[in-house]
């Protein structure tokens, strides 16, 4: 089958194709963000697969702005034709491909365990179930763990006849995804009591529990002696949205990572930052006493301290009123470049 010519003129295609169940991958180039893509044809006629569900899976998977995981770029969906699927791609090794005198430790199992954990339980709170996570959707590259696009995801889990359709069949495929690494320990001649010990609670006990034993606890909290308040939140939780009253509060990152996020026109979340453990979240709206500028979203467990506006603001009290003036000018227009940046991102197609 020959690539689709609008395929063809907006990536550069490298190499020969590679078969999979339901046609064939090529590897490519997209020119114009200097990225490496996958192009998937699908071949007319496959069992299992609906040409429409392409493109409501590439629209669904738009609502997950996970920064571990991989975007879809372009759906080309045919009735009569072969369909196309291009997804954002990195240099790595899928986790199903690993040599087997390669293997795993167990703390790099863990580590991608965590992440893909991570990863499921965001997307169940985007309103996304059915991901299609499995061995095949693991990339251990240079940049870090990453995680198939949802529309290949699910794409690849048809080919394999998988079950895609709510939270039981992503615990099922994680499970699968676990007892895949653990085989990879095993192979490298290594242990993995932990990994082994949270595939069995998965079984038994649920995802809960096995997520409980892969991240540990987090970290007692210094006492301070402040008697601030402290906020425990998972993967997917909002500290607080877009358009939100201040409450009067901001907080202090203490331990995990939190995303920046903020709407477009057209509802769409852009990324707009991290924030890591040190840093302040939420502080201009105690500063300038408008509503939330942007959500803030957090990607793995974390612990966040509580601070009171009025305390925050009885400190500021004591600086010379041009400090003030200057630390308000500079939160305005920090909310103006916010929306520049938010603009820019949904006229370039987004988070991609």
């Amino acid at each position: 089958m020959a690539v689709a010519q609008g395929i063809r003129d907006r990536y550069r295609i490298l190499g020969e194709p590679v078969p999979f169940a339901q046609g064939q991958v090529y590897s490519g180039l997209d020119p114009f963000a200097d990225r490496a893509v996958r192009i998937y044809e699908i071949s007319a006629g496959q069992a299992g697969f609906r040409p429409g569900s392409l493109v409501e899976d590439v629209r669904e998977g738009g609502r997950a702005s996970h920064p571990n995981l991989l975007p879809a770029l372009l759906d080309m969906a045919s009735k009569s034709g072969p369909s196309f699927l291009v997804t954002s791609s990195v240099k790595g090794v899928r986790l199903d491909s690993m040599a087997a005198d390669t293997g795993l430790t167990e703390q790099g199992a863990l580590h991608i365990a965590r992440v893909l954990g991570n990863v499921m339980v965001y997307c169940w709170k985007s309103g996304l179930k059915g991901l299609g996570f499995g061995p095949k959707s693991v990339v251990v590259a240079q940049e870090g763990i990453r995680v198939a696009s949802i529309a290949e995801s699910r794409l690849l889990a048809r080919a394999e006849g998988r079950a895609i359709e709510d939270t039981a069949s992503d615990i099922a495929a994680y499970s699968q995804v676990l007892d895949c690494m653990v085989e990879l320990c095993r192979r490298a001649g290594g242990k993995a009591v932990t990994l082994e010990t949270a595939a069995l609670a998965i079984k038994n006990m649920g995802i809960g529990a096995a997520r409980q034993i892969i991240n540990g606890p987090l970290e007692e909290a210094v006492d301070d002696g402040s008697g601030a308040a402290r906020l425990t939140l998972d993967s997917g939780d909002f500290i607080f949205k877009e358009s939100d009253s201040s409450d009067d509060t901001f907080y202090v990152l203490e331990k995990g990572l939190v995303q920046v996020v903020k709407a477009d026109g057209l509802g769409n979340e852009m990324f707009l930052d991290f924030t890591r453990p040190g840093q302040l979240i939420g502080e201009m709206a105690v500063i300038d006493k408008l509503p939330r500028m942007a959500s803030a979203r957090v990607l793995e467990p974390s612990r966040l301290l509580v601070i009171r506006g009025e305390n925050f603001r009885t400190r500021l009290g004591k600086l010379d009123k041009v400090a003030l003036m200057l630390i308000e000018t500079l939160s305005g227009r920090l909310r103006q470049r916010a929306d520049e940046v938010t603009k820019l991102k949904a006229a370039l197609g987004g988070n991609r």
